[in-house]
């Protein structure tokens, strides 16, 4: 079969201070150590370049995740651009995102991005609030959020998003109506909405644990979860996954090709890939690894096969989960049309019971062949996907 583009995620591990309810594989530093992480990425590179996987497929969105991507100077993500596009070639057009703090808005700053070949900004805002701004450990005001958003789009960078979290300490609705609000009053064409969940091992579980936490009750954060569209919607954003809001034409292509089960190669400390397994045209399970999560780790064994840290097939029944699982949180749900051309057989022939089920508890709507979460599946979606477990 012909191998479509694929997406690459490049993860920048590095942050100026770590906040305390971040479990992602972040690591505070008061010095990055911008030279050779940037080697160490091009040398991982330049080996996926040579994987039969990999090799003579070009590239149709890159994202720079992390961490502070924004902690690396536009020198050098553009170096790395620079060999992404000798060694694979990116799409004309392809969406090139890059994660940022605007703890430190300048224009300066956004003009090499965008010269460096970054054409949309993912601002980590959270809130706009002081309060809760100080309660998550961010390091920027409301007005440096404002300030980093507007300076960004006059540098020519016109896509952007900006991140917000919901279900905080003593947070009501009219905060959260306050912080939508602020957000969309910015010349911004994305938002994401996340629920703060407390995860083992960062402070705020060990502040939760002691009793020193005081989190919204599960009601209140449902009744977020479900306010949220409707406030965005009232300010031109449209729900296109469960936690992702776009104006028209703005969604972010990266992140559908997750949903979507396309394939990505992550690059840097940490970062997971993922390529589909096939016989023929029919999908048969998959391939997914991790580098190792140690930066120092990694640098050290960037561009060999020592820089995984671990491997896994998937079987064909994870495959069919994973459809389900992934494309069920997209507004448009899962065809089952589209999983008959996947994997060569009737979705009715495994899972029937199941959707009949769910269509029946109010958890899932169905429309011919089309199956997309109901405003109650959405509220419990975990529980839902799960179903499509017990189904295989």
């Amino acid at each position: 079969m012909t191998l479509d583009p694929f997406a690459l995620y490049l993860h920048v591990p590095f942050c100026a201070q770590k906040c305390p309810y971040c479990d992602f594989n972040t690591y505070a530093t008061p010095k990055v150590p911008e030279t050779e992480y940037i080697e160490a990425l091009i040398r991982d590179l330049r080996w996926y370049s040579t994987d039969p996987r990999f090799a003579s497929r070009k590239i149709f969105s890159v994202f720079w995740g992390g961490g502070t991507p924004s902690l690396l100077s536009p020198q050098g993500v553009a170096a790395v651009h620079s060999e992404v596009g000798r060694l694979f070639g990116i799409e004309s057009g392809a969406e090139i995102t890059l994660e940022a703090n605007p703890s430190t808005p300048s224009k300066e700053r956004y003009l090499g991005y965008r010269d460096a070949g970054v054409n949309r900004v993912s601002f980590g805002v959270q809130s706009f609030s002081p309060e809760r701004l100080k309660l998550l450990g961010r390091d920027h005001s409301g007005d440096d959020a404002r300030r980093a958003v507007e300076l960004c789009v006059e540098a020519g960078i016109s896509n952007v998003s900006v991140d917000i979290i919901f279900g905080v300490a003593d947070q009501t609705m009219d905060d959260l109506e306050r912080d939508l609000q602020a957000a969309s009053a910015l010349p911004i064409n994305h938002v994401s909405t996340y629920a703060l969940t407390i995860e083992p091992g960062t402070p705020f579980f060990q502040r939760k644990e002691r009793g020193l936490l005081r989190m919204p009750e599960d009601d209140l954060v449902a009744s977020m979860l479900q306010y949220i569209p409707t406030s965005l919607a009232s300010h031109g954003f449209t729900r296109y996954e469960i936690s992702n809001y776009a104006r028209e034409g703005a969604r972010s292509h990266h992140n559908e090709a997750y949903w979507m089960g396309r394939d990505y190669l992550g690059i840097g400390a940490g970062a997971h890939s993922y390529v589909g397994r096939y016989e023929g045209e029919a999908r048969r399970g998959g391939f997914r690894w991790s580098t190792l999560a140690q930066p120092t780790a990694y640098m050290k064994a960037a561009g060999t096969t020592k820089s995984v840290s671990w491997r896994e097939e998937l079987s064909l029944d994870s495959a069919r989960f994973e459809f389900f699982y992934l494309g069920l949180r997209r507004a448009v749900g899962v065809s089952l049309a589209d999983f008959a051309a996947s994997f060569g057989s009737a979705a009715r022939d495994l899972y029937e019971p199941v959707i009949i089920d769910l269509v029946r508890e109010g958890f899932i709507e169905r429309s011919g062949d089309q199956l997309t979460l109901s405003a109650n599946g959405i509220l419990v979606a975990d529980s839902v996907y799960e179903r499509f477990i017990l189904g295989d």
